[in-house]
């Protein structure tokens, strides 16, 4: 329900006709890049925003973290719980989807933001050096990435209790003694293994600026995923969970999905047990498709590379899709929570407080399905634009000619394609007439 908006956009146009052009327009963005040939080294960031700016962003940013945090443990351990509560709302809306939607734009924000970070640096009397042991163990594990998003997901959409105040406040301070105990010990290592730093970070890969301690630079688009080095492959796998999350939470709206239960005998089982297992299953309808495209790349790239490092160097260009997935998926529960965030913090208890002056803000505001739905179109095809893009740079990079490059890239280019038309259909069923 939290997903949803609870009414329809009656369609002029017939369906299929928004997701051809969909479609269409993924492809066309191949076609007038591949026009281009694009062998030379990216320009230099260029700065923008001086020290200053770097350091009054960075402190409002420290100051925006623990506040948020704070305001998140008090009234999910304080406040009234009615509905959609106000601690689950600053725990998806504000921190999780509002962090991965700035880190898209600006990169290295969730660094500043960080209240465990502030935290740990208040907790720790001494600066302890990372367990080298502890660490090289940990990289070598790749499946704790994977595991770690799996987990948030699971959270949000499978359990349940996700969206309950007294489980927001004990997934949180569970998270915090988690990170009090082993991210100084992990060092680097601590990036794949802690889901938020590894969802934040899949969204700040795309961002066009960057702020550094002695600035705000421009980048440009996704000069991140311009990567010449495989994809660490806890990150890979973790790339389909998060791909596999949100298009279960699409699917399972359908009426196509209570009809494939039933007909497995599987009507009557725990609904939290089958979507747990489903979560898993899904990663496969992504990586076996991307994992033939790649393969089809290969024969006409050329290198002498093995299948499993090229899927790697490819995978860079599936962050943007997951990014825009999760984005959409979550642009209803955007739409419908900032206004209830809005006027729950000016009664976070429910005392019939109005502190802020907002405690009727936009009390009449319901989210037109015609607005979500366009909002989803523009993100879901941004995203595979900017997938086709990353793709094609880095064929650039591994082929042997511009030629050999573009061929190489007709099969994911159409496999973009396919997953935009598949993601905007399943958006569209509870949504669209």
């Amino acid at each position: 329900m939290a997903h949803g908006v609870g009414r329809v956009y009656q369609s002029p146009l017939p369906l299929w006709l928004y997701l051809g052009g969909a479609a269409a327009t993924v492809a066309a963005s191949f076609l007038l890049r591949a026009l281009v040939r694009d062998s030379a080294q990216p320009a230099p960031a260029r700065r923008i925003g001086g020290t200053t700016v770097a350091l009054v962003t960075s402190r409002l940013l420290t100051f925006s973290g623990v506040l948020f945090l704070t305001l998140t443990l008090a009234t999910g351990a304080f406040g009234a719980d009615d509905g959609l509560g106000l601690a689950a709302l600053l725990f998806w809306v504000g921190l999780v989807i509002g962090t991965v939607t700035v880190g898209a734009v600006v990169a290295g924000t969730w660094r500043r933001a960080d209240p465990w970070a502030t935290l740990e640096r208040a907790y720790r009397t001494e600066e302890a050096g990372p367990n080298l042991t502890m660490q090289r163990r940990v990289e070598s594990m790749g499946w704790l990435a994977p595991v770690a998003i799996y987990l948030l997901f699971w959270f949000e959409l499978v359990s349940s209790v996700g969206f309950d105040s007294f489980w927001v406040v004990f997934a949180l301070l569970a998270y915090t003694l988690f990170v009090l105990t082993l991210r100084a010990s992990l060092g680097d290592a601590w990036s794949t293994v802690d889901p938020l730093a590894i969802l934040f970070g899949f969204a700040e890969r795309l961002a066009p600026f960057e702020l550094r301690d002695d600035g705000l630079y421009y980048r440009g688009w996704i000069r991140a995923l311009d990567e010449d080095r495989p994809m660490p492959r806890g990150l890979y796998a973790a790339l389909f969970v998060l791909l596999a999350s949100t298009t279960l939470d699409n699917v399972r709206e359908t009426v196509g999905w209570t009809e494939f239960r039933d007909a497995l005998g599987l009507g009557s089982a725990s609904d939290i047990l089958v979507e747990s297992i489903a979560l898993l299953a899904f990663t496969l309808i992504f990586l076996l498709p991307f994992m033939a495209a790649v393969w089809t790349s290969r024969r006409f790239i050329g290198r002498d590379l093995s299948f499993d490092e090229m899927s790697r160097r490819f995978g860079w260009s599936l962050i943007p899709i997951g990014i825009a997935y999760v984005l959409a998926h979550n642009a209803p529960l955007v739409l419908t929570g900032l206004p209830l965030i809005l006027r729950g913090l000016s009664d976070p208890f429910g005392q019939g407080w109005n502190l802020l002056g907002t405690g009727d803000a936009l009390q009449g505001f319901f989210p037109s399905p015609a607005l979500v739905w366009f909002i989803e179109i523009v993100l879901i095809v941004a995203g595979h634009i900017l997938g086709v893009l990353a793709a094609h740079r880095g064929a650039v990079r591994l082929g042997r000619s511009h030629g050999a490059a573009v061929k190489s890239q007709y099969a994911l280019t159409a496999l973009m394609s396919v997953f935009t038309i598949t993601t905007l259909w399943l958006l569209s069923q509870p949504l669209v007439t």
